[in-house]
């Protein structure tokens, strides 16, 4: 079986309302797009795996827990019960005993939905990962044996969409960024595959991995609908909330 449905969700610690403070409100909209991306895929799925970066190849612990503290919160979060993943012909990931921060902003919106997923993992993958190896990832996570499977790929674009980006003006950051969002739009997640390693690491791109993986999953599906809920740059970093559904 194939994944039957994905989202795409940046990992801004902002989106902890607790962290925005007086920005609360202008990031209402991306709250509210990451509510309905995260919702439908859950729905949609029984097994709902989570994809974010992190440090190495690894699963979270299940005691595992993030902290928003270093931002500036003392806010911390837990992902529900994490159900045990087959990963035949992998490398075996490293045990994480703490949420890295794609995991942990993956848990605060989890913990908003009015209905959990009937069964959740997660997984971080490493930058160094390459296009092909990102994609046998998600290949196998896809292939749940009698599982429909929804995937949760988090991950900021390039973090230098104006000069008060992170990574100050670049201008081939906006070109990268509407390809992936026109990859997802037109759904046709192969494309995500072209992604080059060394242009995202140069735009500070965070979901280049997570996105492939992404890319992994739906190689076999035969049509994919595709949808942006969001795609927007409001501090210099590309944010995009997308869904992918197999019909």
């Amino acid at each position: 079986m194939t994944a039957v449905a994905a989202a795409v969700l940046p990992h801004p610690p902002l989106l902890v309302t607790e962290l925005a403070g007086g920005a609360a409100a202008e990031l209402d909209p991306l709250r509210a797009a990451c509510r309905e991306a995260l919702a439908v895929v859950a729905a949609a799925a029984e097994l709902l795996v989570v994809v974010g970066d992190g440090p190495v190849w690894g699963v979270p612990e299940p005691s595992a827990a993030g902290s928003f503290r270093s931002y500036g919160a003392d806010v911390e979060v837990a992902l529900p019960a994490a159900a045990g993943l087959d990963l035949p012909g992998l490398p075996a990931p490293a045990r994480l005993p703490d949420l890295p921060l794609s995991l942990a902003v993956a848990a605060h919106l989890l913990a908003g939905l009015d209905q959990p997923p009937a069964r959740l993992s997660a997984v971080a993958v490493p930058a160094s990962l390459g296009p092909g190896a990102a994609a046998a990832i998600g290949r196998i996570l896809a292939t749940a044996p009698g599982e429909p499977v929804g995937l949760v790929a988090m991950g900021d674009l390039s973090a230098c969409r104006n000069e008060r980006a992170p990574g100050a003006f670049r201008p081939e950051a906006a070109g990268f960024d509407a390809s992936v969002a026109e990859a997802l739009r037109t759904g046709k997640p192969g494309r995500l595959l072209d992604l080059d390693p060394a242009l995202a690491a140069d735009l500070l791109v965070a979901g280049r991995v997570p996105l492939q993986v992404l890319a992994g999953a739906f190689e076999d599906s035969p049509a994919v609908d595709g949808r942006v809920l969001y795609d927007d740059a409001p501090y210099g970093v590309g944010y995009l909330v997308a869904l992918l559904t197999a019909p």
